[in-house]
């Protein structure tokens, strides 16, 4: 068994690991966490690995992870993480701003071959030769004591993590594939992936919102931040409160009073004892709303459907050019990117590349934006090479304007 990392649980212990990081110039991390029941992730432990140990932090006995902060803020302190979404949205929290000089190796895995989104585990054994055990991913990282099993599994997450990069980065370099990669890695430090979205628009991640009149979605607006404001001050998940279908079925067929809410399906008594005269109040509340404050529902237009064939087409350029750089083809652009970029071409031509796909910048752009825009335009044809063996774009005559 990998013997036991050091386990920090003072305030003196935890700067002095800070300051071994900094003299290190980088450092590997993770966290584990808590998040069935709460209204946000309850953290247990942060693990960091520096170039020569491995330290785990007890979350819940230090008063607090600021001497950690100005590490993390500092972008010539490079930051391995792989797969750290939800750690870097924690930490983001936490410190009031994203995390700087951030390297995910799910990212770089993912420009050499490996597939999109590969874990951690099978990156190891292809990238490294290393095994690590997962045993203890569904333990409760809250409860005290940690038991040692749970602290060398800890470990186990980020003590390979700088020798992972390290050997990324090396094939990134050997295949002049640094740029994109760093490119990804920006875009994950953006302050807007980790905007709070405010309580009045939480009406739109409500599953159903769309088909919703202005009317009808005054109250849900109303329902719906109520059930943010609630589930927050409770520290439970919104959900717990009152589900999406409620919410939906309240905002189009609104009631006036308590013992309306008792025969509403998907509303438990114990809710309705707690809650019912609050809920009331903001259904009142948003049928109260006046007309010229009412959300603007989602627009109704019916786009032309694309030419048939034209998504075909698009994909095929898209996997062409993931053969050729042995990437995965949802990498360079997914299939949401490719209906939406066909169904434009669909509504009347299309002049450049839309600003809000990806395919419109940077690497993906040079790599096969272009490509995909000379096809939408037809003034590229695509054909099978059986000496190449592979399929090629060529350009052709454009057509004479009657």
């Amino acid at each position: 068994m990998p013997e036991a990392p050091r386990l920090i649980t003072t305030a003196d212990d935890l700067q002095a690991l800070a300051e071994q990081v900094r003299a290190g110039g980088r450092l590997a991390l993770d966290t584990e966490f808590v998040w069935e029941r709460t209204y946000g992730p309850t953290l247990g432990v942060v693990q960091i690995a520096t170039e020569g140990a491995v330290a785990v932090l007890d979350a819940i006995a230090l008063p607090n992870l600021e001497p950690l902060f100005p590490l993390l803020r500092d972008p010539a302190i490079p930051v391995v993480l792989h797969g750290g979404g939800q750690d870097l949205e924690i930490f983001a929290q936490l410190m009031g701003e994203p995390i700087r000089g951030v390297v995910d190796t799910q990212v770089s895995a993912a420009f050499l071959g490996y597939g999109l989104q590969i874990g951690l585990l099978p990156l190891l054994e292809r990238a490294l030769k290393v095994r690590i055990r997962k045993d203890q991913t569904y333990t409760d990282w809250v409860r005290r004591p940690l038991k040692p099993e749970q602290v060398i599994y800890a470990r186990e997450d980020v003590v390979h993590l700088l020798a992972l990069h390290d050997k990324l980065q090396r094939g990134l370099h050997e295949r002049g594939r640094v740029e994109w990669a760093t490119e990804e890695m920006r875009d994950l430090e953006n302050p807007e992936r980790f905007a709070p979205l405010p309580d009045e628009e939480r009406y739109q991640a409500v599953k159903g919102w769309q088909r919703l009149g202005g009317k009808e979605l005054a109250v849900l607006r109303a329902i719906a931040a109520w059930r943010e404001q609630a589930a927050r001050r409770a520290n439970i998940r919104p959900g717990f409160i009152a589900n999406d279908v409620v919410l939906t079925s309240l905002a189009a067929r609104p009631v006036a009073s308590v013992e309306e809410l008792r025969g509403v399906r998907g509303l438990s008594p114990g809710t309705v004892d707690r809650h019912g005269r609050a809920l009331v109040a903001a259904i009142k509340e948003g049928v109260a709303c006046p007309k010229e404050r009412w959300p603007e529902p989602p627009g109704r237009t019916r786009r032309q459907s694309p030419p048939t064939g034209l998504g075909a087409l698009l994909r095929a350029a898209v996997q062409t050019v993931a053969d050729r750089e042995e990437i995965a083809p949802e990498v360079i652009a997914g299939t949401r990117d490719i209906e939406a970029l066909a169904g434009r071409a669909g509504s009347g031509g299309l002049v450049e590349l839309p600003e809000d796909l990806p395919i419109a910048h940077g690497w993906r752009r040079k790599l096969v934006g272009e490509t995909m825009l000379a096809i939408a335009r037809g003034e590229t044809a695509m054909r099978y090479d059986p000496v190449k063996r592979e399929v090629l774009g060529e350009p052709v005559e454009a057509p004479a304007k009657r």
